[in-house]
């Protein structure tokens, strides 16, 4: 049984883009994610998906469901496969349902995540100490692929850089 946790459950998160506000993302009740662009940036800034995401004032929601309701640019900012395996480990770890929503997953991503975009709420994951013995970080790598626990889970996450891999 799973303990709850505050961060369970996002509805809406912040975009940005170097710092400047880009717009919102919103769960929609059919689980797919909406995006509209900030007055602001509609005013400055610039199509961040041209196809997909014209620099228009309205709501968008994508027509497919590719990558978990999201729009591909978002979808790029998560995990890869290596990043999200240690983060079910890490929510595992932590007494958290790994069936977490897109928008929370992309909330620990915070600023921290491959390309220009980052997402508000942060999540940050615990300060950790880095592991420097490559020979030790590979055994506990080893560990985790085979669902064994790893004592340092929490510093092989952070260790896994923007990618979460």
């Amino acid at each position: 049984m799973s303990k709850t946790n505050k961060i369970l459950g996002l509805k809406s998160l912040k975009v940005k883009y170097n710092g400047r506000y880009v717009g919102t993302l919103a769960m929609m009740k059919n689980g797919m994610i909406a995006f509209s662009y900030d007055d602001s940036w509609l005013e400055e800034g610039f199509a961040i998906s041209p196809f997909s995401l014209p620099l228009e004032k309205r709501v968008f929601v994508p027509t497919k469901n590719y990558f978990g309701g999201l729009f591909g640019v978002f979808a790029d900012s998560l995990p890869d496969a290596w990043g999200r395996l240690l983060l079910d480990r890490f929510l595992l770890e932590k007494n958290i349902d790994r069936d977490i929503t897109v928008l929370d997953r992309l909330a620990m991503v915070g600023q921290s995540g491959m390309g220009a975009l980052e997402y508000e709420p942060d999540y940050k994951i615990s300060e950790t100490s880095d592991i420097h013995d490559l020979d030790y970080l590979a055994k506990e790598c080893g560990k985790i692929l085979k669902t064994e626990h790893s004592s340092d889970l929490d510093s092989i996450f952070k260790m896994a850089g923007s990618s979460g891999g």
